[in-house]
């Protein structure tokens, strides 16, 4: 029973991985908080949704084509407002931020309504056992398409022109724009990359949850808590945090109650502030 809850909490945790490393790549490209960012991993369930349910599309064009739209919707947001916010105080930009999430809600009960609606598994209903351990075919797209996107961002991180210039404007925005940077698209294909990955996320765990106008609420509470117990500010740390995050929260439903589960992020967040403000991967600056 124990790995079986283990295994479930990977699962889930490597979503608030991939979710937390697009709210600290948009936060070291621009120190922007997207709170919003969850109605772009709600968008792209919804808009998943449509393609495949709806308009019975090809499970992978519509993927794709959901993924295409989030994108571009990301960067229209950014030259539409908060390409003239960058140099506005930050409490500026976090209440623009506060405000999307509530008008993309508004959008999404507008189109599609308050009614719950149910994402199919990427590879159907399927499931295997190995090693007494019951395995979904959606447990084994979420966890490779994860592990993917983790080996293929490293490379391009480390490895690539585009990763360098992405570690030096996150050093010193200055800096970057005085060595021929340019810093507004710099920050526009944050906002697109961020976006982007928050769609896939919502994506990959829509089936195993319900699609709703608020479900972007509970994922952004999950991978905050993932990024501070991680690290706040370290890819890494995302990483690490959003699957430690999904096992705590897995443990607490099952042995302790299951009313702990929604607040569980909360709970985390209070306590790795008092003990230990940097995270586990998390590195003090002065």
């Amino acid at each position: 029973m124990i790995g079986q809850i283990l295994l479930s909490g990977v699962t889930l945790g490597s979503i608030y991985s991939l979710f937390g490393v697009g709210l600290v790549i948009l936060y070291r490209g621009t120190t922007m908080l997207n709170f919003s960012q969850g109605e772009f991993f709600m968008l792209g369930a919804y808009l998943a949704f449509t393609f495949s349910g709806v308009f019975r599309l090809n499970y992978a064009l519509g993927i794709l084509f959901s993924l295409i739209i989030i994108c571009l919707l990301g960067g229209a947001v950014f030259i539409v407002i908060f390409k003239k916010l960058m140099e506005a105080p930050h409490i500026n930009q976090v209440l623009a931020t506060v405000g999307l999430v509530f008008f993309f809600q508004g959008v999404a009960r507008i189109v599609w309504g308050s009614d719950i609606r149910f994402l199919s598994p990427l590879l159907g209903h399927h499931s295997i056992e190995f090693m007494g351990f019951i395995i979904t075919s959606q447990d084994i797209c979420i966890l490779t398409a994860v592990s993917i996107f983790t080996v293929l961002f490293a490379w391009i991180f480390l490895s690539t022109k585009a990763g360098k210039i992405m570690q030096a404007a996150s050093q010193t925005l200055r800096g970057a724009a005085l060595a021929g940077i340019n810093v507004q698209n710099f920050h526009a294909t944050m906002w697109i990359v961020s976006t982007g990955i928050a769609a896939l996320a919502g994506i990959l765990i829509g089936p195993l949850i319900l699609v709703m106008p608020e479900m972007g609420g509970d994922i952004i509470v999950k991978a905050l808590a993932a990024i501070t117990l991680g690290g706040f500010g370290s890819i890494p740390g995302a990483l690490v945090g959003g699957v430690l995050m999904g096992i705590i929260e897995n443990m607490t439903a099952f042995y302790i109650s299951t009313s702990l589960r929604e607040i569980s992020g909360f709970l985390v967040i209070i306590v790795i502030l008092l003990i230990k403000p940097t995270g586990i991967l998390g590195v003090r600056r002065r």
